[in-house]
């Protein structure tokens, strides 16, 4: 009896250790990991945004427009962001904010179409405050979105030791370059400069890509449709982007898809749900200009600085 009653004791011990344990690692990341101090400055920021929100750029890191050269805009984008976040931040903004964009800027390109992007949720920890993970899972037939829920709430780091090693080396960032929530385009390398472009070019197409079948079927695009009937619904002027890409990440990607097809379907599924837009096709348009780039799909920021200014004056022209 006293055996059961000491093996019971320790057990409870060892129990509540692994709880405190989790619970401070949880507290640890969720304070320190790089892309939630990030996000939570564009949070503040947005909430204390008081001018006229005539542009507002949502999305991934490939619409990367400069709101403080077009004037009157706020950059929301995040890292990996998928439409189903997009979609959720979105509703939140128009629905439990004050702030109705006039215009709203989204990346259009392939990738967020890929049969496994659109459904595809990252970094919990920070996107808890904006999804619905019961209604994504009843929407999607999917229970998996209740252990998203679970990680974000409880042990968002579990799966992301990369990026708490990554939040170590960004430790001392600083978040005063951060202005109207744009994160400045990185600029501490230069794809001119790269010694195998080609292998590059290939490697990031691949990993976009690969989950295309040959007949370059989309993927769901179920959220997609949901951003643009919210944009419908609030009389939101939608402007798409296909942002610049390398010769090499082209090249690969050509091989792999249908690109051609594949933006028409894009098209098409918009004008379906959507008759107030309007298309920004800039891919191609540092064709042989690899300096005006970070990584393979990516522009450093001279590269942000001409397609900000070249958007601005389309809309001065218009």
């Amino acid at each position: 009896m006293t055996r059961n009653k000491q093996f019971f004791t320790k057990f409870c011990t060892f129990i509540i250790l692994v709880l405190v344990v989790n619970m401070a690692l949880n507290a640890v990341y969720n304070h320190w990991m790089y892309y939630f101090r990030l996000s939570r400055n564009q949070d503040a920021q947005f909430e204390a945004y008081s001018d006229t929100l005539k542009y507002l750029m949502l999305g991934n890191s490939h619409d990367r427009v400069n709101p403080e050269i077009l004037g009157n805009g706020f950059s929301y984008m995040t890292p990996k962001e998928s439409y189903i976040q997009t979609y959720y931040k979105l509703k939140y903004i128009l629905k439990k904010t004050n702030k109705k964009p006039e215009n709203i800027f989204l990346s259009i390109d392939p990738v967020n179409f890929s049969p496994r992007t659109e459904k595809d949720v990252s970094f919990d920890g920070y996107w808890r405050k904006y999804l619905n993970y019961y209604e994504m899972a009843i929407e999607n037939h999917d229970p998996g979105y209740f252990m998203n829920w679970f990680t974000g709430n409880f042990c968002s780091y579990v799966g992301n030791y990369k990026y708490a090693y990554m939040s170590l080396l960004f430790i001392n960032v600083d978040l005063l370059k951060i202005k109207n929530g744009y994160i400045p385009a990185r600029n501490y390398k230069n794809f001119a400069k790269e010694p195998d472009r080609e292998a590059l070019g290939f490697e990031i197409a691949t990993a976009y890509l690969s989950s295309y079948s040959k007949k370059s079927v989309l993927g769901e695009s179920k959220y997609y449709c949901k951003i643009l009937a919210l944009c419908k619904q609030y009389k939101i002027h939608l402007m798409l982007l296909r942002m610049p890409m390398t010769d090499e990440y082209l090249k690969y990607a050509r091989k792999m898809v249908d690109l051609d097809k594949l933006d028409r379907e894009i098209i098409d599924i918009t004008r379906k749900h959507c008759d107030d837009y309007q298309v920004f096709d800039f891919r191609n348009e540092f064709h042989g200009k690899p300096e005006y780039f970070f990584n393979a799909d990516h522009v450093n920021p001279d590269g942000v600085k001409i397609i900000s200014l070249k958007i601005k004056q389309f809309t001065i022209d218009h």
